[in-house]
């Protein structure tokens, strides 16, 4: 017998086992669950699961592994990188010293769903020099916010910066308020704008500035059409120009000050009660109180109802109906009927905003 043979009635016992394990299929390994609180440091890796005695090096690296509605926390000192927030999240620097340098760059785009809350906490963002001439700034932007439901800002320094805040709001829900929060934020020698208010068409914002600083730039608060804003507590000292209205409105609260600047500007009203002039006179017959016009249509639920009785009620909350869509149903109680709302009841929206519907049939 050859050798090739007797090589072969030995392997024939177990060529039926190894033949078997061929055929069992490969189960891969379940992907890493994402944490809701992860952790960066000067000293990290982002290689590391971003846990607190295992941290992450940057912003960047630390986001992906970190569950929407969660929050990314400093560990120590460091600069952190740019970043791009696609999900509700809390950056949370309180208690170290977290920047971002983003020289040539935007520090943090924000370009969330539109049900997504974005907190940035206790952060310095620094643009630099550009080409390290003085009197330039090197940073595109602190902070760009493209969509998102709300975007708040406490204890942010933001430097170095073409912008350091801008609302562009491209990608939000038509005709749906972005809610911008500024509390204790300190916007210094940015070279165009501190606070550029300026939504696309369609897109509106509302802002509320509270005890916050803007100095050393070209324009401190700049508000177009489709911004309105509230601004307490607030200085807008040493800048070229204190408050440019370009169509938006821009409310003074009570502390709120605009002077030292080449041009001051002007706010659009004053609605600190302090500041409201005292007037004695003689009472005079009381008259029926003139109902304040409504600013939103705040979007009531239509679900359920007839076409009709939805138009109604989108009427009254100085809404309109939008398109009707048609979707065919089994239970015959729903056929004709509101299924669904292309607006969640709640949501605040401009006067005469179109609410599209889908219809049982």
């Amino acid at each position: 017998m050859t050798t090739s043979r007797r090589r072969l009635r030995r392997l024939a016992p177990v060529l039926p086992l190894v033949l078997g394990l061929a055929a069992v299929p490969v189960i891969a390994a379940p992907a890493q669950a994402q944490a809701q609180r992860t952790w960066v440091s000067g000293v990290g890796d982002d290689g590391n699961p971003c846990s607190r005695t295992s941290p992450c090096k940057t912003f960047a690296g630390a986001i992906s592994k970190t569950a929407a509605g969660g929050a990314i926390n400093v560990l120590d000192p460091g600069g952190f990188g740019a970043v791009t927030i696609t999900k509700s999240i809390t950056i949370d620097g309180s208690g170290s010293f977290g920047s971002i340098s983003n020289l040539g760059t935007t520090a943090v785009i924000i370009n969330a769903p539109g049900d997504a809350d974005v907190i940035l906490r206790g952060l310095d963002i620094i643009g630099g020099l550009s080409g390290s001439v003085a009197g330039t700034c090197g940073g595109i932007a602190g902070v760009s916010v493209i969509a998102a439901r709300s975007v708040r800002l406490d204890d942010v320094r933001i430097s170095g910066q073409a912008n350091a805040i801008r609302t562009p709001l491209t990608s939000s829900s038509p005709d749906t308020f972005v809610d911008i929060a500024l509390s204790d934020v300190a916007l210094t020698q940015n070279c165009q704008h501190g606070v550029l208010l300026e939504p696309a068409p369609g897109h509106p914002t509302r802002v509320s500035i509270t005890d916050s600083v803007v100095t050393q730039s070209n324009v401190a608060l700049r508000a177009a059409a489709g911004a309105e804003a509230w601004a307490t507590r607030t200085h807008l000292n040493l800048n070229n120009t204190g408050v440019e209205l370009a169509g938006g409105i821009v409310h003074a609260g009570c502390g709120t000050e605009s002077f030292g600047n080449a041009t001051n500007g002007a706010f659009s009203d004053d609605v600190c009660p302090a500041n409201a002039p005292v007037v004695v006179s003689t009472p005079a017959p009381a008259t029926p109180a003139t109902p304040t016009a409504t600013t939103y249509c705040r979007v009531p639920s239509v679900t359920g109802r007839t076409v009709a009785q939805a138009t109604t009620r989108l009427k009254a909350a100085g809404c309109a109906t939008g398109a009707v869509s048609r979707k065919k149903v089994a239970k015959k109680a729903k056929r004709g009927k509101v299924l669904g709302q292309g607006v969640t009841a709640g949501t605040e929206v401009r006067l005469g905003s179109k609410v599209r519907l889908v219809v049982g049939r």
